[in-house]
């Protein structure tokens, strides 16, 4: 399956689930909800008729503004769990729709492999470290331990209060830590990951995850053994 299908394919489950969210409701062009429902309907046929363009840039409107303003999360059981129960859906959406694959939980374990392969190479920099690059390296072993235990699901979206070190260190899409051998595209892709939900355009499966971090990593500690 390649990206495209990947993508379609994301994108009908999200669709879905938000068709189901909004079963109460009509469909119509007078409420935010109606909207959304069209929206849906009309990403669902176009990805049915493989005439969807990837990224899309006209038509999706309804589905950026509704997001980005929060304008269904009153479907939610409650304010606290808007976002786990809508507003992750929607945000998936949106970046489904900018042609960007999502991570989802089968590369929670590609994910550790790469917070792994970056606390390795912090703790044997050829260099001395910041403060802030120092404080990155807590910062990390907790996203790993609550991601393994399922505690957390990306995309968290704000590095604040618990992770100011990783936004010092990193930033669009620059890092502190570049000069370092692996250290852009360790920073970058871990943030993607886990802030952003998004994953690499090389992980169409979870085996093809697997593999590609399972050999970096083991790169990466061999390089600092």
């Amino acid at each position: 399956m390649n990206k495209k299908n990947k993508i379609y394919q994301d994108i009908t489950q999200n669709c879905d689930i938000i068709l189901n969210l909004l079963k109460p409701f009509e469909a119509e062009n007078e409420t935010p909800e109606g909207r959304m429902i069209y929206q849906c309907r009309w990403l669902k046929e176009q990805v049915a008729a493989d005439k969807l363009p990837l990224p899309t840039e006209d038509f999706v409107h309804t589905l950026k503004y509704v997001s980005a303003e929060g304008l269904i999360g009153h479907v939610a059981s409650s304010r606290e769990t808007e976002w786990q129960e809508v507003g992750i859906y929607l945000y998936r959406l949106v970046v489904l729709v900018d042609n960007k694959l999502i991570t989802k939980k089968e590369y929670i374990p590609a994910t550790l492999n790469l917070i792994d392969a970056l606390i390795n190479l912090l703790q044997h920099a050829p260099r001395p470290l910041s403060k802030h690059e120092q404080g990155l390296i807590p910062e990390l072993q907790q996203l790993k331990t609550l991601l393994a235990e399922a505690k957390i699901e990306p995309p968290l979206m704000s590095y604040f209060p618990d992770y100011p070190n990783f936004r010092k260190v990193y930033r669009l899409n620059k890092s502190t830590i570049d000069d370092l051998p692996n250290g852009k595209y360790l920073c970058r892709t871990v943030a993607n990951l886990i802030f952003e939900g998004v994953r690499p355009d090389t992980w169409l499966t979870q085996e093809d995850a697997d593999r590609e971090t399972r050999a970096l990593l083991q790169k990466q500690q061999g390089a600092t053994a």
